[in-house]
């Protein structure tokens, strides 16, 4: 695997919101106490505000309260006199402060510009940036049909976990396996659909307000129990009889279950959500795990191909592997890290450390490079052509924030 990656570390990131001249106090959001911030403490602001300089280290001279604190220009052993940071009035700022910063930089010789670090994109400075796309157990169950786009859920809420390009796995209750079986390009929720009444009949007629949003041989639950039918129970629409009655059987393409006459006000809930193509095969009431792509960031390196990855959006942390496809094609627990070349053209990264790195589908060859190279070098500055900048290694610019 060679060198790790390095990954950049802080006790915080602090939000500065207000400063005051006359006292010279700062004011962040969040707490201090549970943040662990003390005095001497070193802090970085990401830019310029209130009398504090941007990229520039200053230190935690006195916490005044669990929002407040006042600021020293050098370390506390070499202010014995106390001396604040003077400040001018500033109110409602956004400006983040990096509260105790270790592995930042690189360690490049001197006047060379490639490097790369992993960690937060939050903190101070340049960290990778990569798209990802964790995995999350979904609740309830669904069914799917071959050749058929459509995916519906008993106990699920497709409206509310589930977004347009979001990815659906099935889950083998035996093995424990995911499979993928698409992307969502059209997300409708549930049809919730008041009923009021069954038929005594051989045929049951359930009446509904109306069924339009109810999809024949589609799984359905009712919220309470009428002429015989059960609430949780998971019945299919078996036929529409019009547009505000519908037959159920217990299976798909079963037969109508008898009902009995009945009178209540009570729903009929149908959860549906529609996949960009259809799916390989038909499911009944299998788990699944489903998985958005979002920003992310790398906060520890687990092998060549596999790395902690943490969604700045969900904020999980999860075991993933590089992929070499583009956020709309992640599959659950994969993330992307694109890199660009000398001459502009884009390609995304298989493995990147501190320094080496390797490209999807790099032509060695036509980089000059011998079988079995190493790659690229890995900078977030300017990149170079082969021969140019390191030996015979050409020099990609790593995507970063």
């Amino acid at each position: 695997m060679g060198r790790p990656l390095k990954i950049a570390k802080a006790q915080a990131v602090l939000t500065l919101t207000d400063t005051v001249a006359a006292t010279d106090v700062i004011t962040v959001s969040g707490s201090l106490t549970t943040a662990g911030v003390i005095a001497g403490m070193p802090f970085i602001p990401a830019t310029t505000v209130g009398g504090l300089t941007g990229g520039t280290t200053y230190y935690v001279l006195t916490v005044l309260s669990s929002t407040t604190f006042t600021a020293s220009a050098t370390e506390l052993s070499a202010n014995t006199s106390q001396t604040v940071v003077p400040l001018s009035d500033t109110t409602g700022q956004t400006v983040k402060l990096t509260v105790g910063l270790v592995g930042s930089g690189f360690n490049n010789p001197p006047g060379a510009s490639y490097g790369v670090v992993g960690g937060n994109t939050n903190l101070y400075g340049k960290q990778i940036l990569c798209n990802v796309a964790i995995g999350q157990s979904g609740t309830g169950t669904i069914y799917t049909t071959a050749t058929d786009a459509n995916v519906y859920g008993i106990g699920t809420d497709f409206a509310n976990v589930l977004a347009v390009g979001s990815g659906l796995q099935t889950v083998n209750a035996t093995t424990g396996v995911a499979t993928q079986i698409g992307f969502v390009t059209t997300n409708t929720g549930y049809s919730n659909i008041a009923v009021s009444a069954t038929a005594a009949s051989n045929v049951a007629s359930v009446t509904t307000a109306t069924n339009t949003g109810l999809i024949v041989n589609a799984p359905i639950v009712f919220g309470a129990n009428i002429g015989g039918l059960v609430a949780g129970t998971v019945y299919f629409v078996q036929a529409k009889a019009d547009s505000t009655h519908i037959t159920v059987s217990a299976t798909v393409g079963g037969a109508a279950i008898t009902t009995t006459a009945a009178t209540l006000a009570t729903y009929v809930l149908q959860d549906r959500t529609i996949l960009v193509s259809a799916v390989a095969a038909s499911t009944s009431g299998v788990g699944f795990v489903f998985s958005t792509a979002e920003p992310g960031y790398i906060t520890r390196q687990k092998g060549k191909t596999k790395y902690l990855v943490t969604g700045n959006t969900t904020s999980i942390t999860n075991a993933c592997y590089t992929a070499n496809v583009a956020n709309a094609a992640l599959t659950a627990n994969t993330f992307n890290i694109l890199s660009t070349n000398a001459a502009s053209g884009t390609a995304y990264v298989q493995s990147v450390n501190d320094y080496q790195s390797i490209v999807f589908g790099v032509d060695m060859a036509a980089n000059g490079l011998a079988t079995g190279n190493p790659g690229i070098i890995g900078t977030f500055n300017t990149a170079y052509a082969a021969n140019t900048e390191i030996g015979d290694k050409p020099v990609v610019v790593i995507s970063n924030t």
